[in-house]
């Protein structure tokens, strides 16, 4: 199933339950590496925060499609000022931009399309988007024991950073920052 057979387009508030069972399915394959009686949040959980995200202007969201069903999407938004092991604020727009830094917010793709090349396309979409948009520095968090996410960024360029417990999702997360401008 080569990603070439794959359609990108922007997604949007309709796409809410769409995104959701794509992230609820990348959490699940989680417990391969949690901690014992882990388990992942719900889309319950995640539904108020990902609607206001694709209802953000500022938010930009890729879903891809293949065979005619999604099978996985990419997200970033301007940075707020939030360090790893942060809980998010309520409202995410109280904490100041961080000028020039673009946050990639989420990047799941179902686990039948994972070789595929689905990832990298959406990854290379997100990022010339970045570009398009003027930042200048990206950074993102995975969980630290996710050897296959954190593998497919530092092949990408993206350099690690700090790393602390997550209260929200329970796990250590590493941060990543890549240079847009390289």
């Amino acid at each position: 199933m080569p990603s070439d057979s794959v359609e990108l387009r922007r997604a949007g508030p309709d796409d809410l339950d769409v995104i959701l069972a794509t992230v609820r399915i990348g959490f699940e394959t989680f417990v391969e590496f949690a901690p014992p009686g882990w388990a992942p949040r719900t889309p319950v959980d995640e539904r108020a925060r990902t609607a206001e995200r694709l209802r953000d202007p500022e938010a930009w969201v890729t879903l891809a499609r293949a065979e005619g069903e999604p099978v996985g999407h990419v997200g970033f938004i301007p940075a707020r000022e939030r360090r790893v092991g942060d809980a998010p604020p309520a409202d995410p727009s109280s904490s100041p931009p961080v000028p020039g830094l673009a946050h990639l917010w989420q990047l799941f793709v179902l686990p039948r399309w994972w070789g595929t090349g689905v990832a990298g396309t959406l990854h290379e979409v997100a990022v010339d988007e970045m570009r398009d948009q003027g930042y200048e520095r990206a950074r993102l968090f995975t969980p630290s024991q996710h050897t296959r996410a954190r593998r497919f960024y530092e092949r990408r360029g993206w350099t690690l950073g700090e790393q602390r417990r997550d209260l929200t999702l329970g796990l250590e997360l590493a941060e990543y920052r890549l240079n847009l401008s390289a």
